[in-house]
């Protein structure tokens, strides 16, 4: 593909102009908020190497948030929900093994760094992923941080997935605490948004049960649309309770939540 590291003078961040998991149009290229791979059931190696790094004078540090959902990272004889690599480990090649404890389980990766103050941040500016699908089964992720203009030079990925024959110990200095057990950003609403989106699309193809595993993560994430749906899940399957629960999480946001608790609460 072109060499998608192209600045444009835009003042309009990317992460305004995402809409859930869906890529955009930027310069010619499909940028992605993340990127997203269904894992087979049982143990999967993801081997993630990094082909070249142009951090920006703001950043210290840069790397991948890799985030489980219904599955789990093994670190260490630990389940972890997710890790974040930084380039150190990247650089020289790293196998990090994930396990599907569902049948839709999935993960994701999407760009994280250090700004100047020292705070970890990710889903923020102009952060995003172009992704390079190549015939081999691997694939190279062109990573933009959020500072500055869109630079999809700024780290570059190959990402492969097989099999693990064997889950061997990852050194805990290569990578950082567990995050959060919901999503790899939990108090972005970005994250909700596109897990709440995976959830439509798997909803909008039959897919029941896994539009419902995602849209409890996302409502877990703070999004109240998929507080909504969820209770409108459980109130067709006949679990008042469980629907009464979800519209109360959303009630304050969401109107319609509010309408079907009154109409849930005051039905004789």
């Amino acid at each position: 593909m072109n060499d998608p590291g192209v600045r444009r003078g835009d003042h309009v961040p990317l992460d305004q102009r995402y809409h859930g998991a869906d890529p955009i149009e930027w310069c010619g290229a499909a940028v992605y908020p993340m990127y997203t791979e269904a894992l087979p059931v049982g143990t999967t190696a993801v081997h993630l190497r990094a082909l070249s790094v142009m951090a920006p004078e703001d950043v210290t540090g840069l790397g991948l948030g890799l985030s489980v959902h219904d599955g789990h990272v093994n670190l260490n004889g630990k389940a972890l929900p997710g890790v974040d690599i930084w380039y150190e480990a990247l650089v020289t090649g790293i196998d990090i093994t994930v396990t599907a404890d569902a049948p839709d389980a999935l993960f994701t990766l999407t760009p994280v760094w250090v700004a100047e103050s020292g705070t970890h941040q990710s889903w923020t500016g102009n952060y995003g992923m172009v992704v390079d699908l190549l015939p081999d089964g691997a694939s190279t992720l062109w990573c933009s941080t959020g500072p500055g203009t869109p630079d999809f030079n700024e780290l570059v990925v190959e990402l492969t997935t097989g099999p693990a024959t064997r889950v061997d110990p990852v050194p805990a200095a290569e990578l950082t605490a567990p995050l959060s057990p919901i999503t790899a950003a939990p108090q972005s609403p970005d994250v909700g948004t596109a897990l709440y989106d995976l959830g439509t699309a798997m909803h909008e193809r039959g897919e029941h049960d896994s539009a419902r595993l995602l849209w409890t993560q996302a409502a877990r994430a703070g999004h109240p649309g998929a507080a909504y749906d969820l209770g409108t899940l459980f109130y067709q399957a006949g679990d008042d309770e469980a629907a009464q629960q979800w519209w109360q999480t959303a009630a304050h946001e969401d109107p319609r939540a509010a309408a079907s608790l009154t109409a849930l609460l005051e039905r004789p």
